[in-house]
């Protein structure tokens, strides 16, 4: 195998890797919802990682595909806002401005999540994430999936996902 080759099957394998993280993040949710009382704090935790798996993949596609990010105060929301846009001959857009949106929202509790105690999560904001979370998880799965191919073509490089076999 060439270097070539071994750097798009490690690049892929590493966005699948992040794709099964969020798939285990659905099932301790909803492992978690099914209680009579939910616990707070560890719901916040899968929603906090939840999107650090987005994060870590649109950090990889910047930094293996557009070859870099920047890493101003708002370099977060510039990243994802980052996936949203065409990069004629480098790459297509990643994600939709819509699921951006969608995602903006897991972004700020982060923020959020990162910045209180446990306790001092309040229920109406964690229900309204929760009630969203496996719509939004599948769809960026899907998308992140179906965007393998696409965006691998656009930057010159047509490879399979690593479950079809060898690159």
């Amino acid at each position: 195998m060439n270097k070539n080759n071994m750097y798009w099957q490690e690049l892929i394998a590493e966005i699948e890797k992040e794709l099964i993280n969020i798939t285990m993040l659905q099932k301790e949710l909803n492992n978690e919802m099914k209680k009579k009382k939910y616990n707070r704090r560890a719901t916040g935790s899968i929603l906090h990682d939840f999107y650090n798996c987005c994060e870590r993949i649109f950090r990889k596609i910047s930094s293996e595909i557009n070859g870099g990010f920047g890493q101003n105060e708002n370099w977060h929301k510039d990243l994802m806002y980052r996936m949203t846009i065409e990069f004629k001959g480098v790459r297509p857009y990643v994600i939709s401005e819509d699921l951006a949106a969608e995602l903006d929202d897991y972004l700020s509790f982060r923020h959020i999540f990162r910045n209180i105690y446990g306790f001092e999560l309040r229920g109406e904001r964690l229900d309204r994430l929760i009630k969203k979370f496996d719509r939004v998880s599948n769809k960026f799965k899907e998308v992140i999936n179906n965007d393998q191919e696409r965006i691998y073509e656009t930057s010159g490089k047509r490879k399979k996902r690593c479950s079809e076999g060898v690159y």
